[in-house]
């Protein structure tokens, strides 16, 4: 273990290249929405998703950004905040040390997303895992409303008598 740490940085053995991820969708009435489209996006990848299931994200030092749309409603965007993970830690503890952590650092495997996220429609949140490390739900924190791209009919004023 001690030579693969050196060869191919700790992370990269202990964490793996991807990491599993759930997206969960709200509408803005609260409901859970099944089966929306998503899609992330970070400097290593594009990866396709629907929302409610487990997917594997490529890791990087970028952050992750979501969007989700579903028909008739609108979008739900985010940005998930890239943080050093253990096995990151770990080049130091053991023999990866600064070889393995240049490794690490520059394949994306010493850096973790949160991994279970829920997104809102018709608005921009962002995820960080800083406060949490636990494979627990993060909804999030707002960072504005955003148009929905929904047309919502305007009032029909009463005919004057």
């Amino acid at each position: 273990m001690g030579i693969l740490s050196v060869l191919g940085g700790c992370a990269a053995v202990s964490q793996g290249l991807d990491q599993p991820m759930r997206v969960d969708v709200l509408s803005q009435k609260g409901e859970l929405i099944p089966d929306a489209r998503c899609r992330a996006v970070n400097d290593k990848a594009k990866v396709r998703m629907r929302s409610g299931r487990v997917i594997g994200v490529r890791r990087s030092r970028a952050d992750l950004v979501i969007q989700c749309a579903v028909d008739g409603q609108g979008v739900a965007t985010g940005q998930a905040i890239s943080r050093p993970n253990i096995g990151f830690l770990g080049n130091f503890a053991i023999a990866g040390g600064v070889i393995g952590a240049a490794v690490d650092d520059s394949a994306g495997t010493a850096y973790t997303y949160p991994t279970w996220i829920q997104m809102v429609i018709g608005e921009e949140r962002l995820y960080d895992r800083s406060g949490h490390r636990d494979e627990s739900l993060d909804t999030g924190t707002l960072v504005r409303k955003i148009d929905t791209g929904v047309a919502v009919a305007s009032p029909v004023a009463a005919p004057a008598h």
